[in-house]
């Protein structure tokens, strides 16, 4: 099944479902449409939606202490990114997945 016209993206998306990723929280723009797109194509992700990085970010948090597993953030540029070192310092110190 192609998700993507992105082979790069697709790899990617793939290797996390073989690692057995199941959750991903996404900050929807046009510089990661190809990652939601795939995700959201993929069966092996239940996938959510949050337009706030920071906001998703700890949503993410929050399902990794629920679901006692890992949950993927995906936003659409390098200083969005920045936005999630908070929710990613109190998962380490928390030792959350």
């Amino acid at each position: 099944m192609k998700q993507s016209d992105k082979t790069g993206v697709q790899h990617i998306v793939k290797t996390l479902a073989v690692l057995g990723l199941k959750e991903v929280v996404i900050c929807p723009g046009s510089r990661n449409a190809p990652f939601t797109i795939s995700f959201n194509r993929h069966p092996a992700f239940n996938c959510s939606s949050v337009r706030d990085e920071r906001s998703a970010a700890f949503f993410a948090l929050g399902k990794a202490i629920e679901l006692k597993q890992p949950v993927a953030v995906v936003c659409t540029s390098g200083s969005a990114a920045l936005n999630f070192a908070p929710a990613i310092s109190e998962a380490y110190y928390q030792r959350i997945p």
